[in-house]
């Protein structure tokens, strides 16, 4: 199972794949996710940047983890660059960041690699407060009712 923590800037990702293609072969993954409740989906791209044996190894940003925290099936698919489309980039000109010229997204492309379970925490879980005092001396008594 990954795990997988929104609160993270980055995240590097060790993923065992059955395969033995080399990395000019595979130079980026996808993972496409969705989550158990709701459904809701999208795709994580993860270039590789090492190979050790069967584990592919890479970083993933965390502002492309998926916000809801929860339990999520993510599926595997080797990845094949598609240049953006100038009418299709839905950001606005003086936004967007990026050199036009290397714009654009994996897409899945190719069979299925593998099917993974994954946690993701970080984005809306509880705040917990802790109330700390100097002298840790405090004593409580609780009834049962």
């Amino acid at each position: 199972m990954l795990k997988l923590n929104k609160a993270n800037p980055t995240q590097t990702l060790a993923i065992y794949l059955d395969t033995t293609a080399s990395i000019q072969e595979l130079p980026a993954l996808v993972l496409q996710y969705s989550q158990s409740y709701d459904l809701s989906n999208g795709n994580i791209e993860m270039e590789v940047d090492s190979i050790k044996g069967q584990y592919y190894i890479g970083t993933i940003s965390g502002s492309q983890i998926p916000s809801p925290s929860g339990q999520y099936d993510i599926n595997v698919y080797s990845g094949s660059f598609e240049d953006a489309i100038w009418s299709q980039v839905a950001i606005a000109w003086n936004a967007y960041n990026e050199t036009w010229s290397s714009a654009g997204i994996y897409q899945p492309s190719g069979d299925l690699l593998r099917t993974i379970r994954a946690w993701v925490s970080g984005s809306n879980d509880s705040v917990f407060t802790n109330y700390v005092s100097p002298n840790e001396l405090g004593t409580y008594t609780t009834y049962n009712g």
